[in-house]
């Protein structure tokens, strides 16, 4: 059995050597790794979009708000409502969580979308707010879903409050 093998090993014959057949097997890992990572990056994008989709419903919302402050002469108390840890801002959170999950799916076997958050800020009559997430993506390996890449996706946006004050 070992002459036999050793015989192939040394075939001139025009068969395929061994080399040539690690050849091929390290080029369809590399192609195939090249895929996935095109498809992290599609995902990535398809996830941004859906958070700036929640951005802009967000942002329509806050410019009402801040519209309605701005007329009753308490713009800085909806400052403290907005930037503080209040009842209000945990209802905003939710509302754009709620636009991110209608635009794409959060938790799947091949993404999970987790630590969705808000931070706002407020300078002056400029009010900014930046939504962060981590996208965690799984590859299926020996029957188990195993985490392959970790993307951060962050979005932000601003708006002047103009009138009042």
């Amino acid at each position: 059995m070992r002459l036999e093998f050793r015989k192939v090993l040394e075939d001139q014959n025009g068969s395929v050597p061994i080399p040539a057949a690690l050849l091929i097997v390290v080029f369809s890992l590399i192609l195939s790794f090249a895929i996935y990572i095109g498809y992290v990056q599609l995902r990535t994008s398809v996830v941004r979009n859906a958070m700036n989709k929640g951005l802009s419903n967000l942002a329509i919302t806050i410019s009402e708000d801040t519209y309605t402050a701005l007329r009753e002469s308490n713009f800085d108390e909806y400052v403290a409502r907005l930037t503080g840890s209040t009842e209000y801002r945990h209802e905003l959170e939710e509302k754009y969580r709620n636009d991110v999950k209608s635009a794409v799916e959060i938790d799947n076997d091949h993404y999970k979308i987790e630590n969705i958050t808000l931070d706002f800020s407020v300078d002056g009559k400029k009010l900014s707010y930046v939504c962060t997430c981590d996208v965690t993506f799984y590859v299926r390996l020996f029957g188990n879903n195993v985490p392959a890449a970790i993307n951060s996706v962050q979005v932000s946006g601003s708006h002047n409050a103009k009138y009042g004050r």
